[in-house]
């Protein structure tokens, strides 16, 4: 068997901001998302080869940037910092994420979570958010907690053979320890219900998916985007004005690196 390959070698740049706390600068939460797609490629069907990755993943650093300014316009700022970090080259193998967590700006063991917006789906508000992964850690109980002062739900991975929890840019943070949550729109739509929902994340992932398709569109409904970011912001927020820091599960592979990490 022969085997041809070329090599090509880039440079390119994760974008970060800090907002300072009031009390406790030197502790952080950090929101983040990855703003590469997949370029330029083969033309498809109707000629277009320009991957812009409106879903995926412009949806999420639009919401990074949202959460941002809201926390800029806290009339009371947060006791701890909040980091805004968009990665590069997730589409590649999650090498933008991969590199802060192996090179930090702001030490690993005073970063309390990492909360992370990937592909957040484009119709509507639903009556359920789903946690990728769920079972890992205590990020999540504050997903719950929130969710039901809302009368909304949590659900886990529909298809958890697919391995959602380590495809994304979260997971880089994981495997250096720092408790690490990944939340979507679930599918039970608030007026068309869920199977209705359930056809709308199937169709994306059949037509749209890392395809030049996942173009912005009008018809887009964001406001289902906007409820997982305004959740996410309420869990930071939540985050950066307390004391403690949250852990991994019991039964989690990420627990023993983190306790290591804290020194525990």
């Amino acid at each position: 068997m022969t085997i041809q390959n070329k090599l090509k070698y880039s440079t390119s740049h994760n974008v970060i901001a800090i907002l300072k706390g009031s009390t406790k600068p030197d502790e952080c939460i950090l929101y983040t998302a990855h703003w590469d797609h997949l370029g330029v490629g083969k033309p498809d069907a109707k000629g277009d080869s320009i991957y812009n990755g409106a879903v995926d993943n412009a949806s999420g650093v639009a919401a990074v940037l949202s959460e941002a300014k809201a926390f800029a316009a806290l009339k009371n700022k947060p006791q701890r910092s909040v980091v805004f970090l968009t990665v590069t080259a997730e589409e590649q193998g999650l090498l933008g994420s991969e590199y802060y967590a192996t090179h930090p700006v702001y030490p690993l063991n005073k970063t309390v979570a990492d909360l992370n917006m990937d592909a957040l789906g484009d119709y509507g508000e639903t009556n359920d958010f789903s946690v990728t992964g769920k079972g890992q850690n205590e990020l999540e109980d504050y997903v719950d907690d929130l969710a039901k002062q809302d009368g909304k739900t949590t659900t886990g991975d529909k298809n958890p053979g697919a391995g959602g929890y380590y495809r994304s840019d979260h997971f880089s943070f994981a495997k250096v320890g720092v408790p690490a949550l990944d939340i979507n729109n679930g599918a039970n739509n608030t007026v068309h219900g869920e199977a209705w929902g359930k056809q709308q994340q199937k169709e994306y992932n059949e037509k749209h998916y890392h395809q030049p398709s996942d173009n912005y569109s009008p018809a887009m409904n964001a406001d289902g985007m906007a409820e997982v970011a305004n959740l996410l912001f309420n869990v930071g927020l939540k985050l950066s004005n307390e004391t403690t820091f949250p852990g991994w599960k019991n039964g989690s592979e990420f627990k023993a690196v983190r306790e290591k990490s804290l020194g525990k």
